[in-house]
């Protein structure tokens, strides 16, 4: 997504030589180009033991959480963030002392038009694969529209 591109490069600068990994579901490492590509972007797999290990080697972590059901529920003008179901990060916070640092970026959701065809086909095959289908579009084909973002980080 826009929004952990944006935040990798920031991470990177204020953790200037400390790796910054982005989780990634589970399922994206069973398909064969999906996985180099998420290896490739220093990905890694969102499973308790993956992140664990990584927190114990001493990286830091970028945590999505609203994931896929941010990703098929996006409206251009509402923010929404789904974080009911989503704390296993926190417990891994606390079981590690890994600091958490809440960040968000504002606009995110405006920078493509996104649409809502097949949404109960697209939301079965989420719920049962864990994989979202989102249809959307911006500037021009998968390009993002030129939009002002307004990114806040925690301490």
């Amino acid at each position: 997504s826009d929004y952990r591109i944006l935040m990798d490069g920031m991470l990177y600068e204020a953790l200037p030589g400390r790796p910054v990994y982005t989780l990634a579901a589970s399922v994206l490492f069973r398909i064969p180009f999906v996985r180099e590509l998420c290896l490739w972007t220093r990905c890694i797999d969102a499973g308790k033991p993956y992140a664990m290990r990584a927190l114990r080697r001493g990286h830091s972590l970028m945590v999505i959480p609203g994931g896929e059901m941010e990703q098929i529920r996006t409206k251009p003008g509402h923010e929404e963030v789904c974080l009911s179901k989503r704390v296993g990060f926190v417990k891994l916070a606390l079981q590690t002392g890994a600091a958490l640092v809440p960040c968000y970026a504002f606009g995110c959701v405006d920078l493509y038009d996104t649409y809502f065809a097949f949404f109960g086909l697209r939301e079965a095959i989420r719920k049962k694969l864990g994989v979202c289908l989102p249809l959307y579009s911006g500037s021009i084909g998968v390009l993002p529209k030129r939009l002002p973002l307004n990114v806040v980080i925690g301490d």
